[in-house]
């Protein structure tokens, strides 16, 4: 590394893109250490994660899987995260996190202290609007925001698990370990105290206004509704 942000591929000396697994020059890998908090993959020589910022040291062990990349169309490693697995692109960095897998992610990491590592220096990621299938059903997955404010866009199959673009994974898990998920939690409390208030103002005018009782029932019904579904979107956006 010759100046920040600035890396060289270690077998051709050409510079290479922060972030990148590979060289464009000389196709050899440059982000080979994995780290075991975020699976996140940095340079030999580093310290510390790159995508997280905690200190590097022993790495999940990755076996040979079949599901292929939604970009690459090669097969991606698996390796175990919780109940479940997360599989990984060697060529672009991409990963495809089962949906028990992520949950236990987020857990993990809505427990960990802030204070437990470095700032991270995460590379900027594409934020071209495009769709990816899923590679175990090859359904088109929906694009989602992941939580309310963490400024990430992934993809996700209701079925199977979600798609996270190279850095992606990362960013998602810093935004939860800064209170992402107590702010979230904080309004879905909010939600479901206002649409309690709202029930009760509801039956009040309805005891005093009888003839009225079915119109503030369908309302009630409604009201119902939209708060379920205000709080599967803030789950994904």
């Amino acid at each position: 590394m010759t100046a920040a942000g600035v890396l060289h591929c270690p077998s051709c000396g050409g510079p290479v893109a922060e972030g990148a697994r590979r060289c464009t020059h000389c196709d050899v890998p440059v982000a080979t250490v994995r780290c075991a908090d975020c699976f996140h993959m940095s340079a030999a020589d580093a310290l510390h994660c790159a995508g997280c910022g905690r200190e590097l040291g022993l790495e999940p062990i990755a076996r040979d899987g079949t599901l292929p990349c939604p970009d690459c169309h090669l097969p991606m490693a698996v390796m175990e995260c919780g109940p479940s697995g997360l599989h990984d692109c060697g060529r672009c960095g991409g990963q495809f996190v089962e949906h028990d897998a992520l949950r236990d992610l987020v857990e993990r990491h809505d427990r960990f202290e802030v204070g437990g590592r470095r700032p991270p220096s995460l590379a900027s990621v594409d934020t071209r609007v495009r769709y990816v299938a899923c590679p175990v059903c090859h359904a088109l997955m929906n694009r989602r925001s992941f939580g309310a404010g963490s400024g990430v866009v992934v993809d996700t199959c209701s079925r199977h698990g979600t798609w996270f673009d190279p850095g992606e994974l990362p960013r998602v898990l810093s935004f939860v370990e800064s209170g992402g998920l107590s702010r979230l939690r904080r309004r879905q409390n909010e939600e479901r105290e206002q649409a309690t208030r709202d029930r009760v103002s509801h039956a009040v005018e309805s005891a005093r206004h009888p003839s009225s009782s079915f119109e503030a029932s369908n309302e009630n019904t409604l009201a119902g509704t939209s708060i379920v579904a205000d709080l599967l979107v803030a789950l994904f956006g």
